[in-house]
Parts: C-alpha cells; structure tokens; sequence
C-alpha cells in the first residue's frame, strides 16, 4: 500500500535524510522516500497509517508536520462567545500563516541576519555609524557568504540558476562562474577596491536575476531559488525579490555616489 503526504517544514536535503531515516525507523514500512522539490513523503506499506500517526512522528524529528495535520481536540464553546471565538481564531490562524512563513524561508532570513549583524558590528570599533562603510560591508558579507553557500555544489547551483537568470540563459558556462563572480564582488567591497565597477556588476547581474524571478512569479512557476546555492531547498519567492531589489538600490547609490 503507497500513501502520499505534503510535509511543512524541509528546506534541505539533511531534513529529508532525517525523515526517511525516521519514518523507517519508527513506522512499519517498506519505504519512506522523500521528494525534496515538491515537499512530499511517499511511504509503502502492508499497514495504513492516518496522517496523525505520520504527523506524531514527524514532530518528534524536528520541525516538520503534515499540511494538512490538524487539531482534533474539540471544544465546546458557547453560543455567546462565538463572536469571540471567531475573532481568537482568525488571530491564531494570522499568526499560524506568518510563523509558517518564517519557517518555510528559515535559511534566508538567518543568512540575512548574519549579514545584517555582522555588517552592523563592524561600526563598533569607529564609534560612530558610517552609512557608505556600513553599506560597503553588508554588501561584501552578503556577497561573500552567499557565494559560499554557490560553491558547496557548484554544478547543482548552475542548473537551478540557468532556469530563471535572464543572462546565464544564454551565456554559456556563466552559471558555473558565476559563484566565482560574487565571491569576487564581496572581496572588493570589503577591501574597497574597485568598488565603481563592483558597484556597475552588482547593478548588472541583479536587474538580470530579478527579471528572471518576476517573469517566474507572474507565470507561477514552482523554481528552486538558487540564491543559496543547491544544498538548500527555497522556492523562488517575493522575499527572493526583494532581497535582489536592496542589492539593485545599494548599487545604484553606490554608482551615484562614486562618479
């Protein structure tokens, strides 16, 4: 017997390892096989298991649920605070979606924050908040961590990337050097070298991947996000956007600032 189910909460493969190594484990089963791209667990089995059970297990791996996993604990509300009943409801179900939506882009917003902290205690030792030391340093860390995060699977990177930037499309071997190039671009701005044509790169290259993440947005295409290289699985998203969107404001003040 073959059973599918949507799991909540795997943004690499280490997480899908985790679940079929779990679910094997726990669970009498044939297979536990995990779709990494389309977020699914395929379990065969001679038993049926109910998605509480699935879902029971999943919780105690990690993170990770069922989507479609609910509360069956009922309660008994009167009819006079129903009104209010409603109200806690849509409360929790606002929160529910804005955690889940956290969860889901987890790796970008700590990449993010590692960025955002570590290019804001750089100004410590000056005493004083310099916006263009400021801004040169988040870039270059921005540039530096993520090219790492490209160069950890190279191949895989390039793949993911050719499906939506606009120039690795169809410039060849562009998407291999790409990781090179923004490694590149992080070592200038924070050695402050060459930093107009950094600045002339950075504008460049972003304006080519943010139109290759909008055309994907509009036609809804379900795309890795290539930002963070293939060992983490992110879909294309409005966060992937405006990430690129800062980069694109940041250079072209830079461009501005250094004629």
């Amino acid at each position: 017997m073959e059973k599918t189910y949507q799991v909540r909460g795997m943004t690499c493969q280490g997480c899908a390892d985790t679940i079929e190594a779990g679910i094997t484990a726990s669970l009498e089963v044939k297979s536990a096989t995990i779709v990494l791209g389309k977020s699914q667990l395929t379990i065969v089995s001679d038993f049926s298991y109910d998605e509480s059970s699935v879902d029971m297990v999943l919780g105690s791996l990690g993170n990770y649920r069922i989507a479609s996993a609910t509360d069956h604990s009922k309660l008994e509300i009167p009819l006079n605070n129903i009104s209010s009943a409603n109200s806690n409801l849509k409360t929790d179900s606002l929160l529910s979606t804005v955690f889940e939506y956290f969860f889901s882009k987890k790796p970008i917003f700590v990449a993010l924050s590692i960025v955002i902290i570590t290019s804001f205690s750089l100004q410590l030792p000056s005493g004083r908040f310099d916006f263009n030391s400021w801004m040169m340093d988040y870039m270059g860390i921005f540039f530096v961590l993520f090219s790492f995060l490209k160069l950890l699977n190279v191949t895989g990177f390039s793949n993911t990337f050719k499906e939506y930037d606009i120039i690795a499309k169809y410039i060849p071997f562009f998407a291999v050097g790409y990781p090179f190039i923004e490694l590149g671009l992080g070592l200038a701005f924070l050695s402050e070298t060459f930093l107009f044509i950094a600045a002339l790169g950075t504008l460049f290259f972003m304006i080519s991947q943010s139109i290759g993440v909008v055309k994907s947005l509009r036609h809804s295409e379900q795309i890795q996000c290539a930002c963070m290289g293939s060992t983490v699985n992110l879909s294309i998203s409005s966060l992937t956007l405006f990430e690129n969107m800062v980069m694109i404001m940041m250079s072209i003040y830079m461009i501005v600032y250094y004629l």
